[in-house]
C-alpha cells in the first residue's frame, strides 16, 4: 500500500489548517474527493476505492485538525505603559 499518496493528503490537511481562515481550511478534502472522482470516471467504482477514499478523508481531516490546534491564538495586544 502506497503511503505516500496519505502522507501528502496529511501534509496538505496540515499546511490548510495552520495557515488559511475560517471555512478555507476544509479545502484539502474536497481535493481528495475531486481525486476519488477523478479515479472513479477513469476506472469506475469499487470497495477498494472507496476504502481508499476513506482513509483519505480520514488522514486528511487528521491534519486538518492538528494544524488547527498548532495554529498560534491571536492575543490581544495591551497598550504598555509610556506608549502613546
Amino acid at each position: 500500500m502506497a503511503v505516500v499518496g496519505y502522507l501528502l493528503f496529511f501534509l496538505a490537511g496540515l499546511g490548510f489548517g495552520y495557515a488559511a481562515v475560517g471555512v478555507w481550511k476544509w479545502l484539502p478534502l474536497a481535493f481528495s474527493l475531486l481525486l476519488a472522482l477523478a479515479a472513479a470516471a477513469s476506472e469506475g467504482v469499487d470497495g477498494t476505492m472507496l476504502i481508499r477514499l476513506a482513509v483519505a478523508l480520514l488522514v486528511t481531516a487528521a491534519g486538518v485538525l492538528l494544524g488547527i490546534m498548532r495554529a498560534p491564538e491571536e492575543q490581544p495586544r495591551r497598550a504598555e505603559p509610556g506608549w502613546r
